[in-house]
């Protein structure tokens, strides 16, 4: 017999090089399997109590608890694997994650009927499952590596994993645990939808570049319209393709940026959080011209995200998409409310964790944060004495107290004091803000300048949440809550004084970041303003 090499699939375990002898009983395999993973099988060595789901770990734990018996011995078992997998790679995982196409060819050898073969192919085939569960647990990504400030607790592992694989293996199947483990969401099940959708235009061969020497405007008669509408069409944007009968007296109609291009333009904007007015311009022309590998990545790296987070939440929930600059708010009867949102600038990011909003607080003052003060503020008043009366700002020293405007050295570098603006119209946070107290003194509110709310691009704040409808969301909030109402409400504002509503129950708040998502049955793209994507998904493909 020829040397072979088996290696277990992108695990720890070694490469290991013996002969083939050819013998195929459950004892013989069973022999092979122990061999091949170092072990004898009188082996006293003691088991990890480690409920680890690295496969390092749990596959020659899960062989040892069950005497290295084999597990992948009966035909359904095995068809449920690869179909687990294959729907993987549906959510985004590439099939190196599980050494699929080695797998394959291991499966195919088993059918000499030679015990090393088999057992070859029953250690692959159980690290190959192995890091199916994880991944689809934990991600495969973690992202603690990746940032220094993420909060998001992983989901507790209550059961050996290594017996729990082994009784589902001998009783209702492979594809029953994948069930029970399966995120059940509605986002993360529409983003898969996407995904496929979005992989197969680039098996297609992806969509055509739209030339960028002119800028496009509606009216305009060029043969670059022709290659905005193959490529607009070529995403599934309906009716992008066909011409108004005002061009059909041109000689070549397809040339012609018409009414009914100019809607698929807008909309296309739209999705993108462009400037919806139909020119294509610089960042029209950046987002059509993005090929389609790099929707397929965002709309990956938004399902890795909500394996990271999309676990153990509560029947209801809100949650922020950074990126998206957008607010919902997910109620347990399946009703979903959203507002436009602004987020924190590329300068002054919003951070991304998880907390429970406790109680709002109407008629808010604001202290400005010491980094806002030195960076923002301190030169204003140097410039205007009269900045902070017009604003209704109040001074106060390192002791809490009020003291006046003229008793600062304001051309101090630091002149140590706090600024604290009075509730009122002219408040930075508006006339209510949400708290769920935090190491980043982050947190949503309402805003006195509204017009923000107009753009497409919102990440403009410093860090905190404005709302576009904070009052709405305070509604929603205490639904429910008896002596609560609209009327309650205006009555606390009409006071002008600042006055704390804590919440019926904490209210979980997720601050995510998604450069994909779905909304109305259609995918929204945003092009990453925090810059890292490119870091997740280069470890995403690692």
């Amino acid at each position: 017999m020829v040397g072979y090499i088996c290696s277990v699939a992108a695990s720890a375990l070694t490469a290991i090089l013996i002969l083939c002898p050819s013998f195929s009983s459950a004892d013989q395999v069973s022999e092979q399997i122990a061999a091949l993973l170092g072990k004898g099988l009188d082996s006293s060595d003691t088991l990890p109590d480690s409920k680890s789901l690295d496969a390092a770990v749990l596959v020659p734990r899960f062989y040892e608890e069950r005497d290295f018996t084999p597990a992948w011995t009966r035909d359904e078992l095995v068809d449920e694997l690869f179909t687990e997998l294959d729907g993987a790679v549906d959510q985004g995982f590439r099939p190196d994650d599980f050494e699929l196409e080695e797998l394959r060819v291991a499966f195919n050898a088993t059918k000499g009927g030679n015990a090393y073969d088999q057992a070859v192919f029953d250690i692959i085939a159980t690290d190959a499952a192995v890091k199916l569960v994880h991944h689809l647990v934990f991600g495969k990504v973690d992202p603690n590596a990746l940032d220094d400030d993420w909060n998001f607790s992983k989901p507790v592992i209550q059961k050996d994993p290594a017996v729990v694989l082994s009784q589902f293996l001998q009783g209702d199947g492979f594809s029953a645990l994948i069930e029970r483990i399966d995120i059940d969401n509605a986002q993360y099940e529409m983003l898969v939808e996407a995904l496929s959708k979005y992989k197969a235009i680039a098996m297609q061969g992806g969509w055509a570049i739209v030339p960028d020497e002119k800028v496009l405007k509606p009216g305009m008669v060029d043969p670059a319209v022709a290659k905005l509408r193959e490529r607009l069409r070529a995403e599934g944007y309906d009716g992008a393709n066909e011409v108004s009968e005002l061009s059909q007296g041109s000689s070549n109609p397809a040339w012609v940026y018409d009414d009914s291009l100019l809607q698929q333009v807008r909309t296309f904007q739209n999705r993108h959080g462009l400037e919806a007015d139909g020119v294509i311009g610089g960042k029209t022309f950046t987002s059509l011209n993005k090929p389609v590998e790099d929707r397929v990545n965002k709309l990956r790296l938004s399902l890795e995200r909500g394996r990271w987070l999309m676990r153990e939440l509560n029947d209801d929930f809100v949650l922020v998409n950074i990126a998206g600059a957008r607010t919902y708010l997910v109620k347990s009867d399946g009703t979903l409310w959203t507002t436009r949102s602004i987020t924190g600038s590329a300068y002054r990011k919003t951070p991304v964790f998880r907390d429970e909003i406790e109680y709002m607080e109407f008629n808010p003052t604001w202290t400005v944060p010491a980094s806002i003060f030195r960076k923002d503020k301190l030169s204003r008043i140097r410039k205007d004495p009269a900045y902070l009366a017009r604003n209704n700002y109040v001074v106060r020293n390192k002791d809490g107290q009020t003291i006046p405007v003229n008793a600062v050295n304001w051309a101090a570098k630091n002149p140590g004091v706090t600024l604290v603006q009075q509730p009122g119209p002219n408040n930075a946070l508006g006339l209510v803000k949400f708290m769920f107290p935090n190491k980043y003194a982050v947190y949503l509110h309402d805003t006195n300048d509204r017009s923000l709310f107009d753009r497409n691009e919102r990440n403009l704040s410093s860090g905190c949440v404005r709302l576009e409808y904070p009052f709405e969301f305070a509604s929603l909030l205490m639904e429910g809550e008896p002596g609560w109402n609209r009327k309650k409400m205006q009555s606390i504002l009409d006071s002008g004084k600042t006055t704390r509503v804590n919440l019926p129950k904490p209210m979980p708040v997720l601050l995510t970041y998604w450069t994909a998502w779905v909304e109305d049955g259609v995918v929204h793209f945003r092009e990453d303003p925090y810059e890292r994507d490119a870091r997740i998904l280069a470890a995403l493909d690692r």
